[in-house]
């Protein structure tokens, strides 16, 4: 099959496309022919060799995709060749005590696809059938990797941790990211008020027209002071935020009393000096997540079948140029999710 191959850590220029064998499913395992996969920061991460898991040589990236059932293993039920799915990046076990309890984002015993198994930077991937969700008729297969993990992560985020109520004012951080952006239609869908932030003026208009009401530039506003100031010196009842760093001080001094924070992502900055003092005084809860489940997966993709969530796309590249698209999501002069096509 065609894929693209890291043999070293580096720069986009690394990611070539090659000859990789093609996978065999085993017991409890199906092979997936991809139809679109999605790119993600960690993918950068993995490529630069700064993930904090080490991968050997030659390695697969991606850990979303989407496409078709090709072949099944032995043991294997409930799934036929054609089916069309997504698997969940988290390759959780399906038995430990976390899964059991329906808690399969937090595993005892997960790996990462694309981290610590061959990924979907390919025209095939192997996974186990119990990570596997079903999409629906309605959600292509480029909706469902652009929308996916950013709704699930925001869904997650700001309903089950952050338990948003309608008409409370939320933070969305980051919002021309493939999150921020999911974020910022979760928060609205669940009738809240939405203040974004992002670090182009460029960006504030298509941030609008996803339903964010006050739009902030974190590079040259005070985001704390802004807030306060929109919110009569209340605050935002939740804050949501991906990128870790400044931002997430400023969601601190940004948050109500008695407020809500959910951390999903560090890229910004992964270790920071956080004032305790205002944290307990006013109260705040901070929330680390970031993962879904896949009930959550499955509850996103029907809202999208619904129409009540329309996924954010801004280039699909073929996957030869993965490296290109690499180098665009760190350059940040994108407004969405970017996909490849194998």
């Amino acid at each position: 099959m065609k894929a693209i191959v890291l043999r070293a850590y580096g720069g986009p220029s690394e990611l070539r496309l090659d000859e990789a064998p093609d996978p065999v499913a085993g017991a409890g395992e199906v092979v997936l022919r991809l139809r679109t996969t999605g790119l993600n920061h960690c993918d950068t991460d993995v490529r630069r060799g700064v993930f904090g898991v080490a991968q050997s040589f030659p390695h697969v990236m991606g850990v979303d995709g989407a496409g078709v059932v090709e072949s099944i293993g032995p043991g294997v039920t409930g799934f036929s060749a054609g089916d069309r799915v997504m698997p969940h990046f988290m390759l959780s076990c399906g038995v430990c005590r976390n899964c059991q309890r329906g808690q399969d984002n937090i595993c005892l015993d997960a790996g990462v696809l694309g981290v610590t198994t061959w990924g979907t930077y390919a025209e095939r991937v192997k996974v186990r059938a119990n990570v596997l969700v079903r999409i629906p008729e309605a959600v292509s297969f480029d909706d469902a990797v652009a929308g996916t993990v950013p709704f699930a992560t925001a869904w997650e985020g700001l309903v089950v941790m952050g338990q948003l109520r309608v008409g409370e004012t939320v933070l969305v951080n980051a919002a021309g990211s493939g999150i921020g952006s999911a974020a910022i239609q979760i928060a609205k869908l669940a009738g809240a008020r939405v203040i974004a932030t992002t670090g182009s003026k460029a960006k504030f208009a298509q941030a609008r027209a996803l339903g964010a009401d006050e739009v902030l530039d974190y590079t040259t506003d005070d985001i704390p002071a802004a807030v306060m100031a929109l919110t009569g010196g209340y605050g935002a009842d939740v804050c949501f935020d991906m990128v870790g760093g400044d931002r997430l001080i400023d969601c601190i001094g940004a948050v109500a009393q008695g407020g809500r924070i959910a951390s999903v992502g560090a890229h910004g900055g992964e270790k920071i000096e956080i004032d305790f003092i205002e944290l307990f005084r006013k109260h705040i809860t901070l929330h680390g997540c970031g993962r879904s489940t896949k009930a959550i997966y499955a509850d996103v993709l029907g809202l999208m079948a619904a129409g009540k969530l329309k996924p954010v796309i801004h280039k699909a590249f073929d996957l030869k140029d993965a490296g290109e698209a690499h180098a665009l999501m760190e350059s940040r002069a994108f407004f969405g999710r970017m996909l490849l096509h194998p």
